[in-house]
């Protein structure tokens, strides 16, 4: 895409335009933002490609049509009303909120063509916004090792008593039989040598505790390993849904924003699942008969069950209840820890794929990092917070530039106080 916006500056040099790199910049933002849930450049989808929009219509008539939609179809205009009832007479959201420039910005946009296609990279964080990705997934805790330096000092002590009692009962059988007395000493004399004899017979106490220590530790490391590892870590967790939904295809292949289904990630703590009527806002349209012999797709016919929707009549079933669509959740902290959506999606800038992995690469969604607390802390220490062009800490940043720094890390915010996260 980069070589596109190229040839169009250059175009735009030679033409005499003042279309700036800055402008395809911002319609890139303003179409990803706005336009993804029903257009792409390239190919149909809920509306038509736009592709050469630019060379079908007018700049004014975009603009009129982006503002008003419903007034251009009323007014009679051709175009309009052959691609309304081309497209089931579905109407377009209205946007009267953007300005002339924002609209030109999202045509020169599109002229560019869109975005080149994405290799995929792991889970590296691509968005620039200066979050690192967390690495380390283990965090050990001290109340756990306190715990196991309680329970070796009490098996010691058990075993300590053990060897005594044993000591005194063998002690007094002896006495009773002397001739066993005198054979007990013989075989001291034969093995007194061994290793086996010298750690065991001679020295009861230190041969018991050295085998408990042993067997304790071996126990313990396998205990500790297990417990920060396995309890409670669910990395790698990919149920399966009751609708087979594709991230790769609705965020990856039609570029859809996430905030678009998830609407309150940046608003509230909890991301949100989206109900069944915002994918019915695409799928009364899409229902990809293409692919089934002219049948619904099997999915999307789940959706329609739910909601009662009859795809031949185009109408819902009068009276029908709705049936709630049993999502299984993936991402799930312990009720003790606090996070808060809103907070890392608008404040932070914190990328979806930061703490999600690369969900518009995900056919099946499976859980990418371990979330646990040192994961957590991790990032923390490494994220920088964008002081420079957040209000929130403008009296901050002056205090920076006054000790020439330019960021500071969550951490030294204060991110690593236990309030912020258990409360």
């Amino acid at each position: 895409m980069r070589i596109n916006k190229l040839i169009l500056l250059l175009s735009a040099f030679l033409l005499g335009s003042k279309v700036t790199l800055a402008d395809v910049a911002e319609g890139e933002k303003l179409f990803n933002a706005n336009c993804t849930s029903c257009h792409a450049i390239n190919e149909k989808v809920v509306g038509p490609a736009l592709k050469d929009i630019d060379k079908r219509q007018s700049e004014a008539w975009i603009i009129k049509w982006v503002k008003n939609p419903q007034a251009v179809i009323k007014s009679g205009d051709a175009y309009a009303n052959k691609i309304y009832n081309e497209y089931n007479q579905s109407q377009m959201t209205a946007f009267p909120q953007f300005s002339d420039g924002q609209i030109k910005s999202i045509i020169e946009y599109i002229k560019t063509g869109g975005p080149a296609p994405t290799v995929a990279s792991g889970d590296a964080n691509a968005s620039g916004s200066g979050t690192s990705s967390a690495t380390g997934d283990g965090f050990y805790s001290q109340t756990m090792l306190i715990g196991l330096g309680i329970f070796a000092a009490i098996l010691v002590f058990i075993i300590f008593i053990l060897v005594n009692i044993r000591k005194v009962i063998e002690r007094i059988y002896l006495d009773k039989y002397p001739e066993e007395k005198e054979e007990e000493k013989l075989h001291w004399k034969q093995n007194r040598k061994t290793f086996r004899f010298k750690l065991f017979v001679k020295h009861p106490v230190v041969g018991t505790m050295a085998v408990g220590a042993l067997v304790t530790v071996i126990l313990g490391l396998y205990g500790f390993d297990y417990g920060n590892k396995k309890v409670g870590v669910q990395k790698g967790y990919a149920p399966v849904q009751p609708i087979n939904y594709s991230h790769e295809l609705h965020a990856g292949k039609y570029k859809i924003n996430c905030q678009y289904c998830h609407s309150s990630a940046d608003k509230s703590k909890q991301a949100s699942i989206p109900s069944a009527s915002t994918c019915m806002n695409c799928h009364a349209y899409v229902k990809a008969k293409a692919n089934y012999n002219g049948q619904v797709s099997p999915e999307i016919q789940k959706i329609y069950n739910a909601v009662g929707y009859d795809s031949e009549s185009g109408t819902y079933k009068v009276g029908y209840v709705q049936q709630p669509i049993k999502w299984i959740r993936i991402h799930n902290l312990p009720d003790h820890a606090y996070f808060n959506h809103a907070q890392h999606v608008k404040i932070g800038k914190v990328e979806c794929q930061s703490c999600h992995g690369s969900i518009e690469k995900m056919k099946v969604v499976s859980q990418q990092k371990s979330l646990q607390m040192g994961w957590c802390i991790n990032c923390h220490r490494e994220a920088k917070v964008d002081v420079a062009n957040n209000d929130y800490y403008e009296k901050l940043h002056k205090d920076l530039k006054a000790n020439n720094k330019d960021f500071i890390t969550v951490a030294q915010n204060g991110g690593l106080e236990c309030s912020k996260c258990h409360y």
